[in-house]
């Protein structure tokens, strides 16, 4: 099976990529820079491509012929990152992944979101359910990337919305050793 994995040069999202590699699928990702893994993406046949899902024209040609899409990339607390670069990643970016998955009929496309959706919880554990209450502009762009999920979920596309919380493990690019 063809899948295409947005961020998929991240921490998360090379993981996610290398992993639907061995289990025999083709696997093309797109990212804005180059990861810790590219090699080791490579060498698992993996086709890396360099850009961003701000640009339409790129995600349309990435997600043709493709069966099902992952989409990990993001603007991510990035210093001096306005606004807009936000915007155009997180929510137009998602848009331009839902448009180009409904034109060439993906079946499925998984839309990874925050937890932070939900803001800050006075009262945990949380569930689905808890209120939407974005504390920063990243976590308010999500949000918004949601909508256009829920959207399209309201008209037929199948899409899934995942809320992880901070993820680690092995391979780590020393996020969590910092907390240490």
């Amino acid at each position: 099976m063809k899948i295409l994995v947005t961020g998929g040069t991240g921490f998360t999202g090379s993981a996610l990529s290398q992993r639907l590699a061995r289990l025999g699928n083709e696997v093309v990702v797109l990212d804005n820079k180059p990861g810790l893994y590219d090699q080791e993406l490579r060498d698992l046949g993996v086709t890396i491509h360099y850009g961003t899902v701000a640009d339409r024209s790129l995600v349309d040609r990435l997600v043709s012929g493709c069966e099902q899409v992952y989409h990990l990339a993001a603007a991510f607390r990035l210093v001096n990152l306005g606004k807009q670069a936000y915007w155009d990643i997180n929510v137009n970016g998602t848009k331009n992944i839902m448009d180009a998955a409904q034109m060439h009929g993906v079946q499925k496309v998984i839309n990874c979101s925050t937890c932070g959706v939900h803001g800050n919880i006075s009262a945990s554990p949380a569930g689905e359910t808890a209120p939407i209450a974005p504390a920063d502009y990243y976590q308010y762009t999500k949000w918004k990337s949601e909508e256009l999920a829920m959207q399209r979920v309201q008209a037929g596309q199948w899409v899934t919305t995942l809320r992880p919380t901070a993820i680690y493990g092995p391979g780590d690019p020393e996020r969590f050793f910092l907390i240490f």
